[in-house]
């Protein structure tokens, strides 16, 4: 019995004697089972545990695949890795506690994050690398955005953003520390592509799509002489585009050409027209200064605040010359007409002649020129001047009424020098263009004449 005891206090004096022995020894190093990243750092000491990672690190060679297809190889040493490891070591080993070393041999240890945390590649250095293997980004499809498009036939649309094969270099660092840490020979890089920034269905291709289809869903609605002209959505889809901001801009110079188009099919401003005449039947009549159209300056920044506001709208565009009325007729009613070859006027009012009478046009040479006019002013006991080509001097005339009908000089006036009026006299004794109305009738002329009314010189 004696002995017996003498036997279990004799084993348990060894095994303190050897658990302070561990105690002591694992005071400076770490325990068993304990790996950083890959790295086995059991039973070393901080400076030894610190060198074998190094040593491990830089020795380290990967096989690089894409798509599972190999490359090449990279040596990490080549890459010359940063490595800081010495403040996580020195807290992991804190971490540990000595009287607890028994515990490793039973169990492992492994700080997986620390590795990630403390090494750092130099990028220029992996690029060489990368491009050395051909896998350098100048060769490689880069990743396209999703973006919007616009084509007549389609309008605007949005073309899906597509994947490349550029590499996105922080992705292969990642790759790479994460092969050290988890001990890998192998490292796949076709996750780690280059993505598209955009998508097509990013928040902001959707605000421009939203807001490209409040723009051209927009109604406006033109009143044109009697016409309603509703501007069309894909002709205001050709007026978009876009600035910086990826705000709508509309093209005013399209806008301004599109109001061209009204003006060809809608204005009367410098067109020959068709008139039915008092003594030829119908005859044409050259374009004057009767007439009118849009004003496309004022009316293409009109539309672009229709556009901007984003409402339904009707309404009258804005019009310059004279005869713009609803009907779409700009002579009307009421006018005056001339007829060189009769050598007669004629005064409308609503549609009744009230004055007819024989005139004098202009002689050969300074003929009275055709077209269809509109009386600008009227005037009494006006003093006419200008240049007589015929004498080649200048001359100043009394009149007792004067209505100008063009912007050349042309106007109709009383004539009390002319012995006859009508006939052949315009052709030895014409005027200089104007129309030479008998004395005794031209006080009803003007009495029935009007700012606006139409002149028809045929």
């Amino acid at each position: 019995m004696k002995k017996l005891i003498i036997s279990v206090v004799s084993v348990l004096v060894i095994i303190i004697v050897a658990y302070s022995a561990g105690i002591g020894y694992y005071a400076e190093k770490f325990q068993a089972n304990t790996t950083f990243g890959s790295v086995d750092i059991s039973n070393l000491t901080l400076p030894e545990a610190e060198e074998k990672i190094q040593e491990d690190i830089y020795s380290k060679t990967f096989q690089i695949t894409e798509n599972g297809q190999e490359v090449g190889s990279i040596q990490l040493g080549e890459l010359e890795p940063e490595l800081q490891t010495g403040e996580v070591l020195t807290k992991t080993y804190n971490s540990q506690n000595p009287n607890e070393w028994i515990t490793g041999y039973f169990q492992s240890e492994n700080h997986d994050g620390g590795l990630m945390e403390t090494m750092n590649l130099d990028e220029q250095k992996l690029n060489k690398q990368l491009a050395d293997l051909g896998l350098s980004n100048e060769d490689r499809t880069a990743a396209q955005d999703a973006t919007i498009e616009y084509t007549e036939a389609q309008g605007y649309y949005v073309t899906e953003a597509e994947e490349g094969n550029q590499l996105d270099i922080d992705k292969v660092q990642e790759l790479i520390m994460n092969g050290v840490q988890n001990g890998e020979e192998s490292i796949e890089i076709n996750s780690a592509y280059l993505e598209p920034e955009v998508s097509s269905h990013d928040e902001k291709i959707d605000s421009v799509m939203e807001k490209i289809e409040t723009a051209k869903n927009t109604e406006i609605n033109l009143e044109i002489a009697g016409n309603n002209v509703t501007i069309p959505q894909e002709t205001i889809e050709e007026w978009i585009y876009f600035d910086s901001n990826n705000e709508i801009v509309y093209d005013q110079e399209l806008i301004y050409e599109y109001l061209g188009t009204l003006n060809d099919e809608y204005a009367t401003y410098d067109k020959p027209r068709q008139f039915q005449s008092t003594s030829e039947g119908e005859v044409t009549v050259e374009p004057g200064t009767l007439g009118w159209s849009i004003d496309r300056e004022s009316e293409t920044q009109n539309i672009l605040a229709d556009l901007q506001a984003g409402e339904n709208v009707s309404r009258q565009p804005t019009i310059v010359g004279t005869g713009y009325n609803t009907g779409g007729n700009d002579i009307g009613d009421s006018y005056v007409e001339v007829s060189v070859d009769h050598q007669t006027m004629w005064v409308y009012v609503d549609g009744q002649i009230v004055v007819e009478t024989p005139i004098v046009t202009g002689q050969i040479g300074t003929d009275t020129v055709p077209g269809a006019y509109s009386i600008w002013d009227k005037d009494e006991d006006a003093e006419l001047k200008g240049y007589n080509p015929r004498t080649e001097r200048d001359y100043v005339q009394p009149v007792n009424y004067w209505l100008p009908f063009d912007d050349t000089g042309q106007g109709i006036h009383d004539a009390g020098w002319q012995s006859n009026f009508g006939g052949n006299t315009y052709q030895v004794s014409g005027s200089l263009g104007c129309i030479n109305t008998p004395p005794d009738v031209m006080a009803d002329v003007f009495a029935n004449a009007y700012e606006g009314m139409p002149v028809l010189i045929h």
